[in-house]
């Protein structure tokens, strides 16, 4: 009985050691099947992993281009920030060079001419009659008074013609309402300068003599009758001499020494009819 248990047990082994080199043998068999199947695959996925690889690269490349065109936007646009900051420093610069040679040339000629000015700035004008008024930032507490002579470094503007407290107004010499006493500075040939309004930007001046001698180029300068201009403030030079049809009077177009246009600073005398009055006997 011992003998047939042992057997039994011996037998048992030997199956389960059968049993266990078979299935080594099979699992082995399946494993190479399994491996082939793996690379087989592997294999026909390789060009399809590639592209999937290319295609992130190239999406990490293209979000890297665009973080670099954003900046580069940023970039850009804090440039032309600042140079659109460096052009206008540069015009207002510019601006204040010319103002400055304007107030210098103002300055130059107040001290040449022996009256009081007071200086004002152009703050208005109608674009109805644009030869004809401004108003100027000066008035009665400024010691601005009518018809007070208005003048620039280039020469004649005209007089003041309305005063409050705080501004003026003044015609201009180009005003079809305007006339002045003037004379020919090389021949004192007397006559009347008219402004034409908005019909021409030239002067016209009439001559007392139609003998007087004038011509092109010629300079006119105020003659100093009347009460309100000084002699010798410079009105402009004439660019055409003509005779009337039949021959009576003799008249000139004159250039204005002044760019009405563009008026921007002027100098109002305010002493001339106290120093005439002084010198009177």
């Amino acid at each position: 009985m011992n003998s047939f248990g042992r057997y039994r047990r011996f037998a048992a082994a030997v199956v389960t050691l059968v049993v266990l080199v078979v299935l080594m043998g099979v699992t082995a068999r399946e494993r190479e099947t399994v491996m082939l199947l793996e690379r087989a695959l592997v294999e026909a996925a390789a060009p399809i992993q590639a592209w999937f690889e290319g295609l992130a690269a190239g999406i990490r490349g293209g979000l890297s281009d665009i973080r670099a065109i954003s900046q580069l936007r940023r970039e850009n646009e804090s440039l032309r920030a600042k140079a659109e900051a460096y052009d206008a420093a540069l015009r207002r610069l510019r601006e204040l060079e010319i103002e400055n040679e304007r107030l210098r040339a103002l300055l130059g000629f107040s001290e040449a001419v022996p009256f009081d000015y007071v200086v004002a700035d152009v703050i208005a004008r109608n674009p109805d009659n644009w030869f004809s008024r401004v108003t100027i930032d000066r008035g009665s507490r400024h010691g601005i008074a009518k018809d007070m002579p208005v003048v620039t470094s280039q020469g004649l503007v005209g007089r003041v013609v309305g005063v409050s407290t705080n501004v003026s107004f003044v015609q201009l010499l180009t005003d079809r309402e305007c006339g002045v006493g003037a004379l020919v500075q090389s021949s004192r040939d007397a006559g009347i300068v008219k402004g034409q309004g908005s019909q021409s930007s030239l002067l016209r001046m009439m001559f007392f003599e139609r003998e007087a001698e004038v011509g092109e180029g010629d300079a006119l300068v105020t003659s100093g009758l009347g009460e309100i201009y000084p002699p010798g403030l410079y009105i402009g030079r004439v660019v055409e001499v003509t005779t009337e049809q039949h021959g009576l009077i003799k008249y000139a177009a004159v250039r204005p020494g002044v760019d009405f246009g563009s008026l921007e600073e002027v100098l109002v005398i305010v002493n001339y009819r106290a120093a005439g009055e002084e010198g009177e006997p």
